[in-house]
């Protein structure tokens, strides 16, 4: 019996939630460049966000999370409604970019028409925007009816990818408040809010949620040893440890870190942020699968990813005399006409004057490719083992969120 726990160490169900997850952060990481790069003009006079504000987050969650602990009879049809909707535009907007490329490589007439929102804006719609809304239309109808886990996962990726393009929080300090908030959220709803409303109030939503309908709120696969069952991530896990790793790329990219990592491609001594994050977190998610085998109940997962992907980040700033740069927003353009490739930085010094690194004091000029926008959900789960998807517990689940 402990060896099939075990055994989901190296269950192909494992490598393929890692995988799936760290698919997710890369390329939404990648398309949130391009989209904040061809859009810098919309936000270049907006205003940071307060750093209390993300604090603000978790309390948000926490009356969310309490609503459904609760009513989740009355708003389970409105749940439905409003995440079948966030999927088909989220993945609309993750499938048109793959759309097009086809439409250019088979040199396929991509006809446009512009829809006029207001005096000032319109809205234009492509051929192979019509396609990707077809296409994500037959992924949901299937999700709907079949409730198969394959329609689940594509969903659930396509919002997180979304999701991670369109949320841009460019301030890494604030960000770092915000992560460690969400891991005390975790621990809470998780540990501690069972001695006050009598069971694990993030347990209770999620078991009762699974078995009532699998929604788009995580990705999802069938163990392949063991007595059945299957291995889940929830969207909060990637997603919210994401929107970090995403500006560590915006970071690498704009103070060109990746080029002294692309000089030196094996040397860890000058991996760029992005990497470092992305090893950190793939290492936290294994952890995190060996403590929930190990302890056989729930676990927040946060409590092992956030710790793993903020504080190498921060030591290694720190070694490099690069905390304080990364820990400041990416400045912005200052005049109209600029754009995020006519950046040019130089002199780059910290708060005190001092200088960063020989190899960023001089910055070339930025470069980047095309893509596209959209929304998501950023729900966030847990770490449960041993999660029914029915009322009679014949399979083990291994929920980690």
């Amino acid at each position: 019996m402990a060896l099939d726990r075990w055994l989901t160490l190296i269950d192909p169900a494992s490598f393929l939630i890692i995988f799936s997850a760290l698919f997710i952060i890369y390329y939404g990481s990648y398309r949130s460049f391009i989209f904040h790069n061809e859009n810098f003009q919309i936000f270049k006079d907006n205003n940071q966000v307060p750093s209390i504000l993300y604090i603000l987050f978790p309390i948000v969650g926490s009356i969310m999370l309490i609503s459904l602990f609760y009513f989740l009879n009355i708003m389970y049809y409105l749940l439905i409604f409003i995440i079948s909707f966030s999927s088909l535009v989220s993945l609309t907007y993750v499938l048109n970019s793959p759309f097009q490329t086809i439409f250019k490589k088979f040199s396929i007439p991509d006809y446009s028409k512009k829809i006029k929102l207001s005096d000032d804006e319109d809205f234009t719609v492509t051929t192979s925007m019509g396609v990707a809304f077809i296409a994500t239309l037959c992924l949901c109808i299937g999700w709907f009816f079949s409730n198969h886990y394959l329609f689940v996962n594509i969903l659930s990726i396509g919002t997180s990818i979304a999701a991670l393009s369109f949320i841009r929080l460019n301030n890494l300090k604030a960000l770092t408040i915000f992560l460690w908030c969400f891991l005390l959220y975790d621990v809470f709803w998780v540990f501690i809010s069972k001695y006050i409303f009598g069971t694990s109030v993030m347990e209770s939503v999620a078991v009762q949620v699974m078995d009532k309908f699998y929604l788009p709120m995580l990705i999802t696969f069938p163990k392949f040893f063991g007595k059945g069952g299957g291995s889940s991530l929830g969207n909060g896990d990637y997603v919210l440890p994401g929107i970090f790793i995403c500006q560590l790329y915006f970071l690498d990219k704009y103070y060109h870190f990746s080029e002294r990592e692309s000089a030196s491609p094996f040397s860890l001594k000058n991996l760029g942020y992005f990497k470092i994050s992305l090893l950190s977190y793939t290492v936290g998610l294994i952890f995190s699968l060996v403590m929930v085998i190990a302890t056989e109940r729930g676990q927040p997962a946060l409590l092992y990813l956030v710790p793993m992907i903020t504080i190498p980040t921060i030591v290694v700033a720190y070694k490099r005399d690069q905390l304080a740069l990364i820990m400041k927003p990416v400045p912005k353009p200052k005049q109209e006409n600029d754009s995020m490739e006519s950046l040019i930085i130089s002199n780059i010094n910290d708060d005190d004057g001092d200088d960063h690194d020989g190899n960023i004091m001089s910055m070339n000029i930025m470069n980047s490719s095309s893509g596209s926008n959209s929304n998501s959900n950023n729900n966030n789960s847990i770490l449960i083992n041993s999660i029914s998807k029915n009322n009679n517990n014949d399979h083990d689940d291994d929920l980690f969120t």
